[in-house]
This record gives structure tokens, sequence and C-alpha cells, in this order.
């Protein structure tokens, strides 16, 4: 594994911080800038007819292209945006049903190959202290998230080197070992970069479910910008790494934005180009795509290039999951402004809840003073449990029955196309919360969970509802792990 040695300072910025040795030439074909700017000059926002025709083919499910995307864009009267808002509440429900799955990102290093001038885990930042956790602090930590009522967890790390891909794999094999009576972790998904067919395969063999690859930005002035040094310097690299993994034999690769760091809309557009490359070359899409505001850092070298005001975001929200209907949407609640709030409502599926090491969660301490990594944060995950149940109305989910069954790739995406998920969802789901209320929610919680669940049982069709009765007298029977 590697020291986490850091470079002298004059190793940082050996090339240029702008455009990096590799020229537009070597960029993949698919990716077609041009494209992406004539679908933005587009200047008349769409009438009521064209408008109506573009929800009603996401309303079916169906992809849209660029230049639909980009009329919905154009969309700015307040009639038409309630209706984008609308749309995409509709098109989630009738894919992943009414429920939202919860995670916990764990963040197990913050060692970094790469030098992203936005982030604190870049390799020259002094101002936090460097760690590896070791396995008894996963083990530790994993036991805070069970105990809170997680079974679903983010790994997350900086840029490593190639041969710390076992330190990943390592984490998420310790991860699944870690039991407290009944509670356990279900799903681990991976946050890396690029990686070699080997070293996904390494993954693969320690059970991860998602790889996740954010792309962060597909303005290229503005990703090289950013990306000065280290493997992330590397924009074709960054472009090319979901088809490689999905070459390597990865079943499911999630993907992202860092919405500010380019125009949001150039990069929504560049996530439906690379949609659609993914869907005409492997037969695959993102598995998920995560939608996260970029904000400052402890040690941070930049101010926010594209400010993202919470209007934008939602509508950014809401017309990614009318563009890629089949995608899960993840937020973050540590969302400024507790926007993911309204989130819920407009097309996200997931959220990450908290965590509990999080490199960047101090950042008031004095200058000249580094920012440990902790290792004992709270999650606070009945505190969410809470708005879904009093405010969103929102079934809260705790389910990892995908993956487990071997429901991943295309054959999960060819049952969420043919059938919609909503149907598994909503049983699984179910019992996936009945487990956590009877095990972990507050006394508080516990009253109002039952009466939503009785809801929801209301108002599923016959066949659902039997198969989540039968799911909830097993799991009241103190069977645990229940799922269809």
């Amino acid at each position: 594994m590697n020291n986490g040695r850091l470079p002298a300072p004059g190793d940082l910025f050996s090339g240029s911080t702008g455009r990096s040795a590799v020229s537009a030439e070597s960029l993949p074909r698919w990716f077609d800038a041009r494209r992406i700017e004539n679908a933005l000059n587009r200047e008349k926002a769409p009438d009521r007819a064209e408008r109506c025709d573009i929800l009603n083919k996401s309303l079916a499910l169906e992809p849209l292209t660029i230049e639909e995307t980009a009329a919905l864009m154009r969309v700015e009267d307040e009639a038409g945006i309630t209706a984008i808002l609308t749309s995409a509440d509709v098109v989630k429900q009738r894919v992943y049903g009414d429920r939202i799955v919860l995670s916990a990102p764990l963040h197990v290093t913050n060692h970094c190959e790469s030098e992203c001038l936005y982030c604190a885990n870049r390799r020259s930042n002094g101002r936090v202290e460097r760690k590896y956790m070791t396995p008894p602090e996963m083990r530790e930590a994993a036991l805070k998230l069970i105990r809170q009522g997680h079974k679903r967890v983010f790994l997350v790390s900086g840029q490593l080197p190639g041969d710390d891909v076992d330190y990943l794999a390592e984490a998420a094999a310790i991860l699944y070992t870690v039991h407290d009576g009944g509670g356990e972790i279900r799903c681990v998904n991976v946050s890396a970069g690029p990686l070699e067919a080997p070293q996904y395969a390494a993954l693969l063999d320690a059970f991860v479910g998602t790889m996740l690859i954010y792309q962060d930005t597909y303005h290229e002035p503005d990703y090289r910008a950013a990306h000065v040094a280290g493997p992330k310097r590397d924009f074709s690299a960054r472009l090319n790494a979901p088809g490689a993994a999905f070459m390597a034999g990865a079943p499911d690769v999630g993907g992202g934005l860092m919405l500010g760091l380019g125009p949001w809309r150039y990069d929504l557009l560049g996530l439906v180009q690379h949609e659609t490359h993914l869907a005409g070359e492997y037969g695959m899409n993102f598995r998920t795509v995560s939608l996260h505001r970029m904000r400052p850092a402890p040690g941070s070298l930049m101010e926010v290039p594209h400010p993202v005001n919470d209007a934008d975001y939602l509508r950014c929200i809401a017309i990614t999951r009318l563009a890629v209907p089949h995608a899960g949407i993840v937020l973050t609640t540590r969302e400024p402004s507790g926007i993911w709030r309204r989130g819920c409502g407009v097309g996200a599926s997931q959220l990450l809840t908290g965590s509990v090491a999080n490199p960047y969660d101090d950042w008031t301490r004095a200058t000249g003073s580094k920012i440990p990594f902790p290792l004992g944060e709270d999650c606070r995950v009945d505190e969410v449990v809470s708005f879904l149940l009093e405010e969103a109305r929102h079934l809260p989910s705790f389910c990892a029955a995908c993956p487990r069954l071997g429901r991943r790739g295309a054959d999960f995406l060819s049952l969420v196309r043919e059938y919609g998920i909503g149907n598994l969802c909503g049983p699984n789901s179910a019992a996936s919360f009945l487990e956590f209320l009877l095990r972990y929610a507050t006394p508080r919680n516990r009253p109002l969970g039952e009466s939503l669940l009785a809801e929801k049982l209301d108002n599923m069709s016959d066949h659902e509802r039997g198969a989540a009765e039968r799911l909830l007298a097993k799991v009241r029977s103190n069977c645990l792990d229940e799922f269809i």
C-alpha cells in the first residue's frame, strides 16, 4: 500500500495549469462539444405543444436527446417550470415507486494523488491531516452506521495510486463482516477514478456494488483549469472511464456532476450525451447519477466558477430525471440551505445521509492548525427519516435486494425499462423500513412510521400489497433481511 508520501512543492505544477498534454484530437469521438454548444445556442423557449411532446416522451420513460433536454432548459415561465418539476416526480414514481433510498458515505482515507484546486484532499493541501483508516477503525465506523440503522454505504477516498485499490477492496470486505445483533452492512458502493481491468476485478471480488466515477464537469476548459496535476488531470481518461469499467466487467457504474464547477446546462447536456453513448456502445446506462453542488473546502485554491442557485438546482434535478429516466438520482443531505428536501419531490430517488468519517466536516479551525481526520461524526439518519415521514410522505428505504439477487447491469436495466421496478421496490422498501422502525427508530418516529406504512399499503396494487404483507409479517416475527 502506498504510504501517502506527498510530493515536494516543486513537483506540483510541472505542466501548464490550462490545457494538458492531451490534445483535443485524443478526446473520444462520442464527445461532441460542438453539438452541445449548438443545442445551448437555442434562443426560443419551446411553445406549449413542443414542451408537452417532450414531457410526454419522458413520461413514457424514453430518454431525451440533447436538443430536447436543451429545450426544457429554455423554459422560464412559472407554469412551464411547474410542469417540468411535476413531471419529473411522476417519472420517478413510475420507475422506482414512492420511496427514497438512504445510504451513508464513509470516507476511509483522504490521501490523494491528484491536485484538484477545489478539493480538501488535493495532494499539496497542508491544512488537513492525512490518514488511512485502519481495519479496527473501519469496523468501529461500520458499527456506528449499523447502530443508526444503515445498511448501504458509499466508500469514499481520494484518488489513490493503482496499488491502493487493494486497500479499498479490503475496506469493502471488512464492512461486510461487521455485525451488531441482526444489523449489518448489505451493500457497499465505491467511488473510484479510472482503473485497469484487474483493479475493477479486485473490487468486484470484494462484492462492491456500483462503481462511482464522477466526471464533475464535462466543460473541458473548466475541467482543465481545476485539475492541474495528477491522474485526474487527464480529461480524456475521465470521459472514457465509465466505458472502460463496463468493458472490464463492472455491471453497474454511477456517474456524477459537481454542479458549479462548469456551467450546469452544459454539464447536463454532456451527461445526456454520455448516457446516449453508453447505451449505444455497451447497452448500459449510469446506474446512478449524483448531483452535488460545489462548495468551499478547507485549503481550496478556487472559488465556485459557476454558482448554481436553489431554483436552478431543482430544475437540474428535474431535467436530469426527465432526460435519463432510468437512473437513480442521488442527493446529499449536506446540501446547503436544505434544498435536498425539495429535491425529493422533483425526481431524486436516493439520499446520502451523513458520514462517520468526513474530512470536510470541521471547517472552522484557526488558520495554521490542521484539520484532523475525524472518526466519530454523528449521522443523524433519524432526522432524515422524520422529514420523509412528516413532510415528504415518502417511504424511507434501506433495501439492498437488487445487487444481492443479481439484479445488476443489463438485467436490472431491462427490468426497469420493461416493467419499472416499483412493484418490487414497494414491498422490499416496506420490509427494510419496518426493520429500521423496530430496531433503530426513535420512539417518536415509530408510530409515524407505522402510520405511513399503513398508508402505503393501502395505495399498493393487490399483488404488491400481498407481497408486502407477507414480508412485513416475517419481519414482525423477528425474521431479518426479508425481500423478494
